[in-house]
């Protein structure tokens, strides 16, 4: 998966099934691109933007006392903290590498999974899909179905 988010619009795309899909929100409208197709509205729920927004684990740790840092490490040159956050649902911490210098985080690792975050403040605009955007056929969820 990669994405980008630019002042609260998003932009991702993944493999599904062998399927490449991009998902847009933006403002208050949400695209679906799959098959060469482009929907308005999305296929599934999910990709809920206050859920995946990264800038809000932009709280320096000092906003969250009760959580410290495990240690200090480097990414690609870069200084990061290291936290390691227990989780209920499995014996594997989910450990999350904060940049030292202005608190995003850098990559967040939780089993078999990472996410690697780069290019803060340096990224363009998110422009809505091109070609027509029909609505989304029967059954799909229609969040911020848009125009």
């Amino acid at each position: 998966m990669t994405g980008r988010l630019y002042q609260g619009d998003m932009y991702w795309s993944f493999d599904q099934q062998g399927q490449q899909m991009e998902l847009y929100h933006i403002g208050n409208s949400t695209y679906t691109v799959a098959g060469g197709q482009c929907f308005r509205g999305t296929m599934q729920q999910g990709m809920d933007r206050d859920e995946v927004d990264p800038s809000r684990f932009s709280n320096r740790p000092e906003e969250n006392p009760d959580v410290t840092p495990a240690g200090r490490d480097t990414i690609d040159g870069e200084a990061v903290l290291v936290y390691e956050i227990s989780q209920s649902s499995s014996r594997r911490p989910v450990t999350y590498y904060i940049l030292a210098d202005s608190g995003y985080p850098r990559r967040i690792e939780a089993g078999s999974m990472q996410w690697d975050f780069h290019s803060w403040g340096s990224v363009e605009p998110i422009q809505k899909p091109e070609g027509n955007c029909q609505s989304m056929p029967g059954g799909g969820t229609m969040a911020d179905g848009g125009s």
